[in-house]
């Protein structure tokens, strides 16, 4: 689970999300999302966006993680997200799960889903 979470959370990160090689190493070829405004997106489509993610003021703060395995080499990820910014202020809340499959010897997440909720005390 650990190396999951770590790996979710590299996915947070600005330098990740514009590094190429690194989206394709922790994303599977095959990668589907469904956004929390309901947008669908596809690994062509959500490196184009990615690709056009300004260096945001807000970081993405996650938590309580839970980790579920589905079938050998087949895990659910569920954790809890805000953004954050500067000042500490939180905003778009979202429970989240991610399902990640294990490909040649490598975790890769292959969909992933962002839920709005309502907000939550950050720890």
């Amino acid at each position: 689970m650990d190396l999951l979470i770590a790996q979710e959370i590299e996915l947070h990160q600005h330098h990740t999300r514009q590094n190429r090689a690194a989206i394709e190493r922790l994303l599977h070829v095959e990668f589907s999302e469904v956004g929390m405004s309901g947008t669908r997106y596809n690994l062509d489509s959500i490196v184009a966006m990615m690709g056009e993610e300004d260096r945001a003021q807000q970081r993405v703060h996650s938590q309580s993680y839970c980790c579920n395995t589905l079938a050998p080499g087949v895990c659910l990820l569920r954790y809890q997200s805000a953004l954050v910014d500067e000042e500490g202020e939180a905003c778009n809340f979202a429970e989240r799960c991610s399902v990640w499959v294990l490909t040649d010897e490598q975790w890769q997440l292959k969909y992933h889903q962002g839920t709005a909720c309502a907000p939550f005390a950050l720890i």
